[in-house]
């Protein structure tokens, strides 16, 4: 297993294994000009991204 690791301000989109309805899943990661890391599971590579600039706007207000 290869370990990836991200600098500040990448991020990567790995495909991962479509479940038991078919669907397509990708794995996201990122990793915030901060050094903070996101990650999550989603069907698109928008979906994951709208998902990290939530995390982000979320981060920046605490």
């Amino acid at each position: 297993m290869e370990v990836a690791y991200l600098l500040p301000g990448q991020e990567r989109c790995v495909p991962f294994a479509a479940n038991k309805s078919g669907q397509k899943r990708i794995e996201y990661s990122y990793c915030s000009e901060r050094g903070e890391y996101f990650s999550c599971v989603c069907r698109s590579v928008d979906e994951a991204r709208d998902l990290c600039e939530d995390w982000l706007a979320r981060r920046e207000r605490y």
